[in-house]
């Protein structure tokens, strides 16, 4: 699902708004005044379960929103972290494995950048990236480490690229899932059951009732914005940064122009 950030929140509220109108409308159409003060201990029992049971829902989807989101950002900076490392873990390799490991960190990582980030929004993923991050788990294949920096580090640059892969498994899960259907219906249907028995309740003033209508659908809006807000860490206007490789890359040249200064020292 593609969310489209502050446009999709204004549909969300103003619609819900107006939606809860119509059914309190209808409510005051179909039962006659008598009917609904007669009624009021029942529906005014039922609302504090109904109200109280969604209330809980409501809360919990929202909470689970901005779990998803937070897990996102440390997720993606620790992938950030894991390409950093591995990058600096292979000074003490020798050639071809050293350059071969450096050129796919930074490749991979302007793939995700330039590519794999829009792509994530649509919740699909580069082919180019995946393929890149494979090459990169190959790269140490038939390497055995010789020296005792070099049988230090092995297992270490093993981990890397493990925690590399473990990482990008989860952000493309993360951005494929989103929040489940069932979840919306809940939400929407829980919602309009609420506002329902509300408006159940027989008032002298109905401008005073579509107030307090309008009041509770606002709030019920804004937190099903904060849920389509959160839900989607990689789409919309609110989204998970890839600026955590793009430090990356800053430190992969800088490093890689360091080490050809002091090269061309005499």
């Amino acid at each position: 699902m593609e969310v489209h950030g502050y446009r999709n929140g204004v549909l969300i509220i103003l619609g819900g708004i107006v939606a809860s109108l119509i059914l309190v409308a209808v409510a005051r159409k179909l039962y006659a005044k008598e009917k609904l003060h007669q009624a009021h201990d029942l529906t005014g029992n039922l609302l504090s379960i109904v109200g109280t049971l969604y209330a809980v829902l409501l809360g919990l989807v929202v909470v689970d929103a901005l779990v998803r989101f937070e897990k996102a950002v440390d997720v993606v900076q620790q992938e950030s972290n894991s390409l950093a490392d591995l990058f600096l873990l292979t000074e003490k390799l020798p050639e071809p494995q050293k350059t071969a490991i450096r050129e796919r960190c930074k490749t991979y990582a302007r793939q995700l950048i330039d590519d794999e980030w829009p792509l994530m929004a649509k919740g699909q993923a580069s082919v180019a990236a995946r393929r890149t991050a494979i090459a990169l788990s190959h790269a140490l294949h038939g390497f055995e480490p010789v020296t005792e920096s070099q049988k230090a580090i092995y297992p270490m640059l093993l981990d890397q690229i493990r925690q590399v892969w473990d990482c990008r498994r989860e952000r493309i899960g993360t951005a494929q899932a989103g929040i489940p259907l069932v979840e919306w219906v809940a939400l929407i249907v829980g919602g309009a059951v609420t506002i329902l028995f509300g408006g159940l309740f027989s008032t002298q003033s109905v401008s005073l009732q579509r107030f307090l209508t309008t009041l509770t659908a606002l709030i019920i809006g804004l937190n099903m914005y904060l849920v389509s807000l959160f839900g989607y860490p990689f789409s919309g206007e609110l989204t998970v940064s890839s600026r955590p490789f793009a430090t990356d890359i800053a430190m992969f040249e800088g490093g890689s122009a360091a080490e050809d200064d002091h090269a061309a020292i005499p």
